[in-house]
């Protein structure tokens, strides 16, 4: 008997050469505006509908909605105790056991929207159908949170655009009466450069070591950043005490991706920037007691790191680490969380042209559909994908946490989605 593999589903898209999306005229994307930037952003495009006049499409109603979902899919062992959030330097994501295994996975959907563009001239009835271009907009919500794929898969923010078209089947037995294409459609978040209000350093946790044997001084411009920018860390160190000495200083940045179900939340680590700096690099002043340099760190660009985010299932967040490796006397560790998000300047965003020129539009309610959240376990006589990633620590969330998560749900089940259906359009070729 084969094994069946264990793997995240992925979605995927459906496309047509007669049913197909495209950019409005004169686009490159069907984002509208900087989603997180502006207030007014749109998503805009057009269905166009190609057939022959000689094998037409007996159509009654052509709709298009727009949908937006999360998905979490993690896989290890479950272990009691230890708090998730707990940061443990030595731990390795590798160190997995395959004795017990759990497989856990959550989905929601996020957004939905759905406009009728066309109907056929006698309600109810099929018309046929050639060539029609139908354009259409939905207004996007300020919170809404930007495409994210991270961990091969294991977590994901993902949106769609779907056309349904009401038919009459080809073929008189079937039951086939709609047309269905869909495709993927990102969704960029961006934030406006802050003010670069200088700050002192947070310490998490100093060491038993004395104030007056080790002073030390490290402080941040500020504590949002985007990819490819860089961040310079001043730091200044004085020795009181002449038996104690410098090793090397480390500074890096971490990144963290928290995973949850509504019971069980999973963690992985990683830094994607470093610096050592060895003690003999650094000049000292003061009868050789006083350091004092500038660390300069290069945050990698979006293909090498997931944007700081903070959703039902999904968390990304970011840390800076500063470590001062000393001898005669314990380490001292330092730790601050930032945020790197896609930045724009105000004069980059303040030149895009918002104006989106639609039809006229008709508001109404649309129900909330939320996907039902499934959880299982996995028995090891089942094959894993060898492209999956493992998840040493698996953890019961607290129920005081379960209760949050819950009301998350409930309070976008009762908020108004923004629903827009279009009036008739009949464009053809």
């Amino acid at each position: 008997m084969a094994q069946q593999t264990i793997s995240p589903k992925s979605p995927r898209s459906i496309n047509s050469k007669k049913v197909f999306f495209a950019f409005s005229p004169g686009e490159s994307s069907f984002q509208r505006g900087y989603l997180g930037a502006h207030p007014d952003v749109f998503l805009t495009g057009v269905l166009h509908i190609r057939y022959t006049n000689k094998k037409p499409i007996f159509a009654k109603k052509v709709e298009v909605s727009f949908v937006g979902k999360e998905s979490v899919f993690f896989i290890g062992t479950l272990e009691e105790g230890q708090k998730i959030k707990e940061d443990d330097d030595d731990f390795s994501d590798d160190e997995v056991s395959t004795e017990t295994l759990s497989t856990h996975t959550a989905k929601r959907t996020i957004f939905s929207s759905s406009i009728c563009l066309w109907r056929s001239q006698s309600k109810g009835s099929y018309e046929s159908v050639t060539g029609l271009d139908l354009p259409f907009r939905f207004k996007l919500p300020e919170n809404l949170p930007p495409s994210l794929y991270m961990d091969k898969g294991c977590g994901r923010i993902y949106y769609m655009l779907k056309a349904t078209i009401s038919r009459r089947p080809i073929d008189p037995d079937s039951r086939n009466y709609e047309k269905k294409i869909k495709i993927f459609c990102p969704i960029v978040r961006y934030t406006v450069t802050p003010p670069q209000i200088p700050s002192r350093w947070l310490v998490k946790q100093e060491g038993p070591a004395l104030p007056h044997a080790v002073d030390y001084d490290v402080s941040l411009s500020h504590s949002t950043f985007g990819s490819g920018s860089s961040i310079v860390v001043p730091i200044k160190l004085k020795f009181h005490e002449p038996q104690i000495y410098l090793k090397n200083i480390f500074i890096g940045i971490k990144e963290y991706h928290e995973l949850r179900t509504n019971r069980y939340e999973t963690i992985t680590k990683r830094y994607i920037v470093e610096e050592t700096v060895n003690a003999e690099s650094i000049p000292t002043s003061g009868s050789d007691n006083e350091y004092s340099l500038n660390v300069k760190l290069s945050i990698p660009s979006t293909r090498n790191l997931v944007y700081s985010v903070d959703s039902t299932y999904i968390t990304v967040s970011h840390k800076i680490k500063v470590k001062f490796h000393l001898g005669k006397t314990p380490n001292i560790n330092l730790s601050k969380f930032i945020n790197i998000q896609n930045v724009v300047s105000r004069k980059e965003y303040s030149r895009e042209s918002l104006k989106v020129e639609t039809p006229a539009i008709i508001q109404q309610k649309l129900p909330f559909k939320e996907d039902n959240i499934k959880r299982g376990s996995y028995n090891i006589s089942k094959r894993l994908s060898p492209f999956l990633p493992m998840f040493s620590k698996i953890h019961i969330i607290d129920k005081k946490n379960q209760k949050q998560i819950s009301m998350q749900l409930l309070h976008l089940t009762d908020s108004e989605t923004n629903s827009v259906y279009n009036s008739r359009s009949l464009i053809s070729k």
